[in-house]
């Protein structure tokens, strides 16, 4: 089991939080990760994705969150509340020429143009995924509407509150567990969740894209998810699945400035995100060959075959 640090600003929120129950969390966020991967997705010329640990940094504050993956260098900055009006007008079926003015992160930022943004340090660019934010919602409960007007709806959803319970960083964290099945392109994406969540720090809105649109009541202070995505039969191309376990380590509240989801100057940020294959695989193939360039994704394969092996540290039962 890994050893947590308590900071000595939690014990000072512990405190400061006496009374303030009621106030979503403000401040940062620090977890580690141990991600695993299926051979195909590992191998996929725009992959940037590696088995392994991964050290994130969240900032939090209202609609916003900003998270940033210290190891590879990557940042997705959202705004939960422009976002939210785009995936709104998309599944009304509106028109795409009604979203421009949705898209904007916020009125009184004029160096963002997008409502979901993701860019690396590396290569100074990022890729404005505005045009179908949703396609990054995979674990809400609603129905996820693309840039071409296609649906992917839940079949299945039995993520609940169970009858567990942990203490997790001197917090009471029960478990809320369950899976989550969505039809995408004819064929089922299976994802089984559990998190155990916070019954004291409660999420501002912008928290719910860490987790994918999860309906999670509170910050998780430890989660877990397994994804079956099916098998791609064409070429005989593989299996498309993976694990991800994630255990925070740090909670720093503290006040967070409006300049923290700014998107750095001299970056080169591309429209169409999710509409235009070409700009999806351009980007991502030019971040996933820095990282391989430093050293960050690759590494020795010797114990690594076809599918997902589930090295984890955690008491997680799938």
């Amino acid at each position: 089991m890994k050893k947590f640090i308590l900071s000595v600003l939690f014990l000072a929120f512990n405190i400061m939080s006496q009374g303030q129950e009621n106030t979503p969390f403000e401040g940062e966020i620090v977890y580690e990760t141990y991600e695993n991967y299926s051979d195909y997705i590992l191998k996929m010329p725009n992959s940037i994705y590696f088995n392994g640990v991964h050290k994130i940094r969240l900032i939090l504050k209202g609609n916003w969150m900003h998270m940033i993956d210290e190891t590879t260098g990557c940042h997705i900055i959202v705004n939960n509340e422009s976002a939210q009006e785009i995936m709104k007008a998309q599944n009304q079926k509106k028109t795409r020429g009604t979203l421009g003015a949705l898209s904007t992160l916020s009125q009184n930022r004029s160096n963002n143009s997008c409502s979901f943004v993701h860019f690396c340090d590396h290569t100074k660019t990022g890729l404005d995924m505005s045009d179908a934010p949703g396609t990054q919602y995979i674990l809400s409960s609603g129905v996820i509407s693309y840039a071409d007007g296609s649906k992917a709806p839940v079949t299945t959803n039995t993520y609940s509150k169970k009858e567990e319970a942990k203490n997790i960083l001197e917090q009471n964290c029960p478990l809320y567990a369950g899976q989550i099945v969505r039809k995408m392109g004819g064929m089922d994406q299976t994802y089984d969740i559990k998190t155990w969540v916070s019954d004291k720090l409660i999420a501002p809105e912008g928290y719910k894209w860490n987790l994918y649109g999860l309906d999670v009541p509170g910050i998780a202070l430890k989660w877990a998810m397994k994804y079956d995505g099916g098998h791609i039969s064409i070429m005989s191309v593989g299996e498309l699945s993976y694990y991800i376990e994630a255990d925070v380590v740090e909670i720093i509240p503290r006040t967070v400035s409006d300049e923290e989801f700014n998107i750095p100057e001299g970056y080169n940020i591309k429209t169409g995100g999710t509409s235009n294959a070409f700009k999806i695989m351009g980007y991502y193939k030019s971040v996933k060959k820095e990282l391989v360039k430093r050293g960050i994704k690759g590494g020795d394969n010797s114990q690594k075959t076809t599918g997902v092996h589930y090295k984890t540290d955690g008491e997680w039962d799938f």
